[in-house]
């Protein structure tokens, strides 16, 4: 059965904190894995409350990485002009302003910590700009075994400067419950030894959701051995046909980002370690060297790359039936079934209040029991499913989005 989360491998303390940052760089070794400063950070040329990201990464043994707090964080261009950042707690760092990167700007990142210790980056810019002509969706094999959905894109930059390119999607999807709620849920109006249970109205259950997951890999293309800086039919996801998520109606939003040639050499090498049989030795015994230096001790080592980069975004809708047409939906992300507990067992116990309290089930209807048209053994006051099997809510939100199309 499809899990409506995929489990993300754990790629060692990098590859968590960075949420994706990848380079081909070299990895200096160092005899004792010391806590480092990892820094995310990502000037974007969309107009925008622009966003650091700072913690502090630690031995791998310890799985443990703490947010890095009460740290002074600046951008400055190369006119003079300085952005201030606001701690918002947590390691995360927003300017107080929105901006832009602009074309033909350079930038670099000024960071002080609590501590004292202060770090810049190298100068930054804008090297390309390339836009997503085309999003598409396919039903194809992957390595002629696995069926499912390929999502492909299309840009082209006609003035041959892009040409390294990264790219981020959010994927979003329609889940609709195998059973309707219709707005009620039980509730335990005592307990044992005098059990009573009721249902009521709820604005909190809903059988139509909406769940948002951000791509996890590091995901790069590069035209430069090519004669036109053009990327075709560029596979962005491919998701299995009996992925849950692909049931009802699925949008993807693509994000192509233009990258410096140092900057995918750096998300490159960080891949080729997240994929990796030996990543955690070594990762544990060296650090991957980025663009962000620390002013007080040059020997110190930094977790991370500051990218200054323009960004081109698209969003695809399709439907199941568009792709798969007359086919039978993925299942369910959890097995489903009607089930009536009684109030009441014969060893004086309350199933039905078990499960209640338990927050097990989802109401589906009252059961009159004198019918018994289930043909049930035992049964209760009420019809009722495995929970998440009529409310969504449980594991997904009801609002939808506002970008949303049917």
């Amino acid at each position: 059965m499809n899990k409506i989360f995929s489990r993300i491998p754990f790629l060692g303390v990098i590859l968590m904190v960075l949420n994706n940052c990848t380079e081909p760089f070299e990895v200096d070794k160092v005899p004792v894995f010391e806590s480092a400063l990892v820094i995310k950070a990502s000037l974007t040329d969309q107009n925008k409350i622009q966003n650091v990201i700072l913690s502090r990464s630690f031995p791998l043994d310890t799985v443990i990485t703490s947010k890095e707090l009460g740290a002074q964080v600046q951008i400055v261009d190369d006119t003079g002009r300085i952005f201030n950042f606001n701690d918002m707690g947590n390691g995360n760092y927003n300017s107080n302003i929105p901006f832009a990167a602009e074309k033909d700007r350079l930038y670099t990142l000024n960071i002080t910590t609590s501590n004292g210790n202060s770090y810049i980056s190298e100068p930054s810019g804008i090297l390309g700009k390339s836009n997503i002509d085309e999003i598409f969706a396919t039903r194809e094999f992957k390595d002629d075994r696995e069926e499912g959905v390929f999502i492909y894109l299309n840009s082209f930059d006609p003035t041959n400067k892009s040409q390294y390119y990264r790219y981020e999607y959010e994927e979003t999807y329609k889940i609709i419950t195998p059973f309707t709620a219709r707005g009620f849920e039980a509730y335990v109006v005592s307990p044992l030894p005098n059990p009573a249970v009721d249902y009521r109205l709820s604005d909190d259950v809903a059988s139509t959701c909406y769940s948002t997951n951000l791509s996890k890999r590091i995901i790069q293309t590069s035209t430069v051995d090519l004669e036109e800086d053009r990327v075709s039919r560029f596979p962005v996801r491919f998701i299995n046909r009996q992925n849950y998520i692909l049931s009802h109606r699925y949008s993807i939003l693509v994000k192509q980002y233009v990258q410096s040639k140092e900057a995918f050499n750096y998300y490159q090498t960080l891949d080729t370690f997240s994929s990796s049989e030996s990543l955690f030795s070594q990762i544990q015994t060296g650090f991957l060297e980025g663009n962000i230096q620390s002013e007080q001790n040059a020997s110190e080592k930094i977790i991370g790359f500051f990218e200054v980069t323009s960004v081109s975004e698209k969003r695809l809708f399709f439907n199941y039936e568009e792709l798969f047409p007359g086919e039978e939906l993925p299942d369910y992300l959890i097995d489903c079934s009607i089930v009536s507990p009684p109030l009441t067992n014969e060893g004086g116990g309350s199933p039905l209040i078990s499960l209640l309290n338990a927050d097990a089930v989802d109401f589906f209807s009252v059961y009159d029991g004198n019918v018994n048209s289930l043909n049930l053994d035992v049964f209760g006051p009420f019809l009722m499913t495995p929970a998440g099997c009529g409310d969504c809510t449980r594991f997904s939100s009801k609002i939808i989005p506002d970008f949303w199309e049917e």
